[in-house]
């Protein structure tokens, strides 16, 4: 069951994405199986998008609709973004519901390019609130996305509120080496 599922989750990013994959999986001791599908050049070039495959296998009140998956867009070619995703996606499965404007914040930078150890969900910004529903033959996916930060920026982000964060001078949802928006003066 849980390899069709990765299949068909598989195939159905691939055919919306118009971007063949590549596969890795991430395992945490006591965690469930988490496999990143790692999609180079999308959304353009010079970008990286990791997308994970297990969330969606956890149970959640919050979760009606559909379940989410993971994603994180950036321009990078480091692949440790996606499985900073998986790990969070492990951290918290059956815990956290992954809804849109909650923040997260990990004890070690999410990369080896940057040393944002953070980030926020909301909708990816490439795809239309269309296009991140996805129903696969045995359950609905919200494709969320995940936007790094630095830890420091949690409290700004969540005094300012979601959008003007977004339109803080210096914010680009795309670039995991801008600067530190909680120290700019």
């Amino acid at each position: 069951m849980e390899k069709e599922f990765e299949r068909e989750w598989l195939l159905a990013l691939e055919k919306r994405f118009g971007v063949e994959a590549t596969i890795a999986q991430v395992t945490l001791d006591d965690r469930p199986r988490m496999l990143i599908y790692y999609f180079k050049d999308f959304p353009e070039n010079g970008m990286l998008t990791a997308v994970t495959a297990g969330l969606s296998n956890a149970s959640h009140p919050d979760w009606i609709h559909g379940k989410p998956e993971l994603s994180f867009a950036l321009r990078t070619e480091d692949s440790k973004w996606g499985a900073s995703a998986a790990f969070l996606a492990q951290a918290f499965f059956d815990q956290k519901p992954f809804r849109y404007e909650s923040s997260f914040a990990i004890d070690r930078p999410m990369s080896g390019d940057s040393a944002m150890n953070a980030c926020f969900v909301y909708s990816p910004p490439f795809l239309n609130s269309d296009q991140i529903k996805f129903e696969l033959s045995d359950r609905t996916i919200f494709l969320a996305g995940l936007f790094p930060m630095y830890e420091e920026e949690i409290a700004v982000y969540e005094s300012k509120g979601f959008l003007e964060f977004c339109r803080t001078p210096g914010f680009d949802p795309y670039n995991p080496r801008r600067a530190n928006l909680a120290v700019q003066g």
